[in-house]
């Protein structure tokens, strides 16, 4: 990937005054900005917000085609379907007015030459440096494709649809045991409507967790009485019965169908501008692209991972928001900041449960350990190096595990499960 660092160009940020301190120049109808950020999802949140608080006072624009102000999308699976709260989910601190947004703007095209973008309406708008943080959008089932009974879960007003549809006594079909589709059906089952899941792999969340641990999600999930159908599809939907028929000739109530089989990258309009792309934007670790003075973050991004080195997407809130902010941080004061190698993690909250993982799924050593109150970790080892770390329940302890996913030896299998507690092992580990 060719090196975009902007030589020569490496002033201090400059004081933040809290007030608008640039003038719009509008010269031949194009709108002139210093940094134009691409998608008011968390990660482009993230680079106007970092910006802000690091003290930059270019004129900054941020441009989203959802006609709503910056809001978190985790909620939209879980308590937005019971309370429907739109300020609950809404991203802060609340944007500077120094800071444009333009909201209900798509973009069409990007061009790297003339560092100008154009709006669907027509606006074009100049840049001196574009971050690109357009995210991903959902995977459809071609089959499924013409129900009106059938829905993905990516925007507000995706969230806003299935909450209306959802009835107590209804039936709900997720397609999809990622933690998306799980959390929704877990939250749904909570207001009374009755849930099906279906997976076409042999277990749950195959992508994002190790086995063990999901069997131990499964068995709760079905204990708590959701019906989970795993090595299956559904084949077609009768919209006059409210069914659907699964491959093995099984029907299931689905009143409403909610597909959840994993994303794509939204980088359509960056692999049309020829920038270096490979489901997803190649980016190095401070968020630049192969195209001069253009970045992205978020889960368009295809990175390197910090630990196994090899080339990922990582569709997580923690890694949106820490892109996000390196991506400011370079933008701000390129001599003084540093690239993103935070390790992966995510957290899905599944009805009563917690699940928490960092780092790699699979291991050459795995161990068990159970707290007293109830909790579970799994925690695996590649070459005597802790690699990963899943949590069940149990967040004091994976956050402070979570440290010791190092390029080092730190603690053993056997010290885990010996019953020292968790606090004391880190702090040996990280000693040693």
């Amino acid at each position: 990937m060719a090196s975009n660092a902007i030589a020569g160009n490496r002033r201090p940020a400059r004081q933040w005054s809290g007030r608008r301190t640039y003038r719009m120049e509008i010269m031949s109808s194009v709108l002139q900005h210093d940094v134009v950020i691409v998608g008011t999802g968390l990660a482009g949140f993230s680079v106007a917000s970092e910006l802000a608080r690091l003290g930059y006072s270019g004129s900054v624009a941020l441009v989203g085609d959802e006609p709503w102000q910056p809001y978190d999308r985790p909620p939209l699976s879980k308590r937005y379907q019971i309370d429907g709260n739109d300020d609950a989910i809404r991203l802060g601190p609340e944007l500077p007015p120094a800071i444009t947004q333009l909201l209900g703007c798509a973009v069409s095209q990007i061009d790297v030459a003339r560092t100008t973008l154009r709006l669907l309406d027509g606006r074009e708008l100049a840049w001196r440096k574009l971050v690109i943080a357009t995210g991903a959008r959902p995977r459809t089932l071609p089959q499924l494709q013409d129900s009106p009974r059938v829905r993905t879960l990516r925007t507000l007003d995706d969230a806003r649809a299935i909450r209306s549809a959802l009835k107590p006594g209804g039936s709900l079909l997720v397609v999809g045991a990622g933690p998306i589709g799980l959390e929704l059906a877990a939250t749904s089952a909570e207001l009374g409507v009755k849930v099906t899941v279906v997976e076409m792999a042999t277990r749950v969340m195959s992508r994002s967790v190790p086995a063990l641990m999901a069997d131990a999600i499964l068995a709760h999930h079905r204990t708590a009485g959701l019906a989970i159908h795993l090595g299956r599809t559904v084949a077609l939907l009768n919209d006059r019965s409210g069914e659907a028929v699964l491959d093995d000739g099984q029907r299931v109530p689905a009143d409403l169908l909610v597909v959840g089989v994993g994303v794509v990258a939204n980088d359509g309009i960056a692999s049309q501008a020829g920038i270096a792309c490979d489901d997803g934007i190649l980016v190095d670790g401070f968020g630049r692209t192969s195209a001069q003075n253009v970045f992205a973050a978020g889960d368009v991004t295809r990175q390197r991972h910090p630990r196994n080195g090899r080339l990922e997407r990582v569709e997580t809130w923690s890694n949106a928001q820490g892109q996000g902010r390196t991506v400011a941080a370079f933008l701000a004061d390129p001599a003084a900041a540093k690239p993103h190698d935070m390790v992966p993690w995510f957290w899905s909250d599944q009805g009563d449960i917690r699940l928490q993982c960092a780092g790699d799924t699979a291991g050459e050593v795995q161990a068990w350990r159970q707290d007293p109150s109830g909790g579970r970790i799994l925690a695996q080892w590649t070459r005597g190096r802790l690699t990963g770390v899943a949590a069940l329940n149990a967040p004091r302890d994976f956050v402070q595990l979570k440290r010791l996913i190092v390029d080092r030896t730190t603690i053993t299998p056997q010290q885990l499960m010996s019953g020292a507690g968790v606090r004391e092992l880190v702090q040996q580990g990280l000693a040693g």
